[in-house]
């Protein structure tokens, strides 16, 4: 199964980059603004990302300045199943965010529209993390 891998340095301790991974306002940040999340394992946490769709993320792992991994429950149909983690190293005043989103059924073309999608929500999570402002949906970049 293929999978979708980044990571990207943020100039932040890794509890700030946790935070902004694992609470409703952090993820409204950096990532759209339309959301119900909360940081309990076990809770759906839904996205909405206007007529463009939405994803309903089951948290499954919540590791404070570590992990934080999400099954995807319901959504773009090439997402339900697979697993989203963002792994954090702090090092020397930088967390680097290990991100994968693991178990596509198959390399189609939406993968590849994701993966340059979710590299630019990334940077987004590093600049609301660095300096307080993101661009989530609906302000993030449109690769159309």
């Amino acid at each position: 199964m293929p999978d979708i891998l980044h990571r990207v340095g943020i100039r932040s301790s890794a509890d700030k980059v946790f935070k902004a991974l694992s609470e409703e306002r952090g993820l409204a940040g950096w990532w759209t603004e339309d959301v119900k999340a909360s940081p309990e394992v076990g809770v759906v946490n839904q996205f909405r990302f206007g007529d463009k769709g939405f994803n309903h993320m089951k948290v499954v792992e919540l590791l404070p300045g570590k992990r934080v991994a999400w099954q995807c429950v319901d959504g773009a149909k090439e997402w339900i199943g697979t697993e989203i983690t963002f792994d954090l190293k702090e090092q020397q005043g930088t967390t680097l965010v290990l991100f994968a989103q693991r178990g596509w059924r198959e390399q189609v073309e939406f993968m590849h529209y994701c993966s340059t999608k979710w590299a630019i929500y990334l940077m987004s999570l590093k600049s609301l993390c660095e300096t307080g402002v993101g661009k989530p949906f609906p302000r993030d970049v449109d690769i159309g």
